[in-house]
């Protein structure tokens, strides 16, 4: 029988397959998208007309935080690295009319060459990572998993519940892997990547906006990086993204004029671009680190489990799966 499946190489399905490889099952692990990362996604500029052409900048996830010792020792190994360093523990809060305060909380984490440097380091750990294949349908006959006419030992969806309900077929679909897979709403977000010639607001880290129609966060891209570089990335309000999925760039001029009041900027910027995540962040997770079907070795894993959702908690959840798995294939032998 062939080898083991991860579909889905954010982090989540990386530390799964790692977790794997460390046991001794060597998996294939595969993603729809052109590099690993999923939503703790990176993007070089290009052709923007200013000097950083070049410069990486996070547009998916922000930030992540640590809790646990197993992903401690993660962290302080890519912090011993220069990989990631702590960031800061202070972020402003904001309404539509402007900064409000600052709060003080854990501290939060970022990655010297964006989020996606991170996944990319611990995908070089594994032998088999393949990029932009689509994979369409989950199903299985009375031996083994196929996943798009292959068979597979194991298979762990490490993805958007939403999206992996699409790939398994009906027949599969147990009343509890039903429940898991429809459970959780996922909220949209539109990323608003704006490049200035020079910083023209007061000195941020990050900043939530409360109650504003439009906006919910801005990261100070310069801070989180420590190059001090005029870029800010803004989250577009999620009813306000669902709106605006088909044609992101239709929002741009709202984010601006909001941008523009809550930091009362001074000059506009010279350069902007709207990303879209459909299925940016759940709104409530599964308490379970991940979902094992009783019958067959399919599992779900992703930030919709382990009680988050939180870049850890996806990292916690792929992990925990991956054990799991080498485990029952290891016995099964």
């Amino acid at each position: 029988m062939s080898a083991a499946l991860v579909v889905g190489a954010g982090i989540s399905g990386i530390a799964c397959a790692i977790a794997m490889a460390e046991a001794g099952v060597i998996p294939l692990v595969v993603d729809r998208g052109r590099a690993v990362g999923g939503r703790m996604a990176s993007r070089t500029l290009r052709d923007t007309g200013t000097a950083f052409d070049g410069r990486v900048v996070d547009i998916g996830a922000s930030y992540f935080t640590v809790s646990t010792p197993e992903f401690r020792a993660v962290v302080d190994d890519w912090i011993a690295r220069d990989l990631a360093r702590p960031w800061t523990n202070s972020f402003h809060v904001a309404s539509s009319d402007g900064v409000e305060a600052v709060r003080s909380g854990p501290v939060r984490y970022a990655a010297n060459g964006g989020l996606r440097s991170l996944i990319a380091d611990s995908a070089s750990k594994l032998p088999n990572v393949w990029s932009s294949i689509d994979v369409t349908s989950v199903s299985a006959d009375d031996t083994s998993l196929i996943v798009d006419g292959e068979r597979r030992s194991a298979v762990a969806l490490c993805m958007p519940n939403a999206q992996a309900h699409r790939l398994i077929d009906t027949s599969l679909l147990s009343p509890s892997l039903e429940a898991s897979l429809t459970g959780i709403t996922y909220e949209p977000v539109i990323a608003v990547t704006a490049v200035f010639d020079q910083q023209c607001w007061e000195d941020f880290d990050g900043m939530f906006v409360n109650d504003d129609p439009v906006i919910t966060w801005i990261a100070n891209d310069g801070s989180r990086r420590g190059d001090d570089a005029p870029v800010l990335v803004a989250h577009v309000n999620p009813v306000l993204a669902a709106r605006h999925l088909d044609e992101p760039a239709s929002v741009l001029p709202l984010v601006l004029a909001t941008m523009s009041r809550v930091l009362s900027l001074t000059s506009q910027p010279t350069w902007v671009d709207a990303h879209r995540w459909t299925y940016a962040k759940p709104m409530t997770a599964h308490r379970e680190p991940f979902h094992l079907d009783e019958h067959r070795l399919l599992g779900l894993a992703g930030d919709a489990w382990a009680d988050g959702p939180k870049v850890e908690t996806a990292w916690l959840s792929g992990h925990l799966l991956g054990e799991e798995l080498a485990r029952r294939l290891l016995d099964s032998e």
